[in-house]
């Protein structure tokens, strides 16, 4: 059987006012600080929630003006492009005309180095007829020392066109 006794009695008291110091020291200063950090961190939350709300808002106005940032980029190049284009045309063309203008000075350098060298060719012709001349005035006029004449006038016209 269990016995009630003072010992019981001193236990419960003292289980009593363990509690209410407890509930008094430490249950009311912990459940005081939970509350505390609730509330901090409901801030926190609420900051968070703000913080993103805003960040939302400045992702949107940041991608907006991005869009438009592309746009105008686009419009740049498309700009750049019609100017290149412009560009080459008039580089095509200026060459074409220094293209023209060099064949034009070629043909002339051509055509006066031909009448240099038609001069040069009658020049030639008419010193060897010259000494032609000369050498059958000087020689008697046989048929052997004409023939002979005519080969040696001929060799060095052609030695004269191969140097």
């Amino acid at each position: 059987m269990i016995e009630f006794g003072w010992t019981y009695f001193f236990q419960i008291v003292n289980i009593i006012v363990l509690y209410l110091l407890m509930r008094r020291y430490l249950f009311e200063p912990v459940t005081s600080f939970i509350n505390r950090r609730r509330e901090y961190t409901e801030g926190l939350i609420d900051e968070a929630n703000d913080s993103f709300r805003r960040a939302k808002e400045l992702q949107e106005e940041s991608e907006a003006g991005l869009n438009e940032a592309r746009r105008e980029a686009q419009a740049l190049v498309e700009q750049a492009v019609e100017h290149g284009k412009t560009m080459a045309a008039e580089i095509s063309e200026r060459a074409k005309a220094e293209e023209a203008a060099r064949l034009k000075r070629a043909q002339q350098e051509i055509e006066e180095a031909k009448v240099r060298a038609i001069q040069e060719v009658r020049q030639e012709v008419a010193d060897l007829s010259v000494n032609i001349a000369e050498k059958i005035l000087e020689q008697s006029l046989s048929r052997e020392a004409h023939m002979q004449l005519i080969e040696d006038a001929l060799d060095r016209m052609d030695d004269a066109h191969v140097n």
